[in-house]
């Protein structure tokens, strides 16, 4: 009579085991605590995955569980990042983050896009290290051109449609 109570008791355990501890972080769609470097809790996150195992959703919470914004990720066919979206929780977008690779996987280009900031394009060279950076605003006018030297962003005069940096990258 005592061995039917076995599996009982072993279940009934699991139970209060998961209870106290909550979901488990590899389960999608559970709530888990985002902590900081004394460990309090800040906020909390659920993250959804797709079949690879990649994140394509993330759902942010604050501290008190109010929902506050959530990204999507995208990936392309050879499962690299491709898109990722930042939105609030009312689901008004806020920016993106688009990336593009040479046929080898290296990152070639990064964009991000505003409508209330603009957008900044970032150009890598063919070891996958940032070179190039154009900067422009609402109306899609270039305001500010960098290039990545000795570790460092260095603010360079604008070009002109004949010294279009992206135009020299293709040749």
């Amino acid at each position: 009579m005592k061995r039917r109570f076995i599996p009982l008791i072993l279940c009934l355990f699991c139970v209060l085991l998961f209870s106290a501890c909550g979901a488990p972080a590899d389960v999608d769609g559970a709530m888990t605590p985002i902590k900081d470097e004394n460990g309090a809790v800040t906020g909390y996150e659920r993250k959804y995955h797709n079949d690879n195992g990649d994140v394509t959703r993330w759902d942010v919470y604050d501290a008190s569980e109010q929902y506050d914004h959530y990204v999507l990720y995208e990936y392309d066919s050879n499962g690299r990042l491709g898109k990722e979206t930042y939105y609030r929780a009312d689901g008004i977008g806020v920016y993106y983050n688009a990336y593009f690779y040479t046929e080898d996987g290296v990152i070639a280009e990064m964009d991000y896009a505003s409508a209330k900031e603009g957008s900044t394009r970032t150009l890598y060279d063919e070891e996958g290290k940032e070179s190039k950076r154009m900067t422009y605003d609402i109306n899609d006018e270039l305001v500010k051109y960098e290039e990545f030297a000795d570790g460092d962003w260095v603010e360079k005069p604008l070009p002109t449609e004949s010294t279009d940096p992206t135009e020299a990258d293709a040749e």
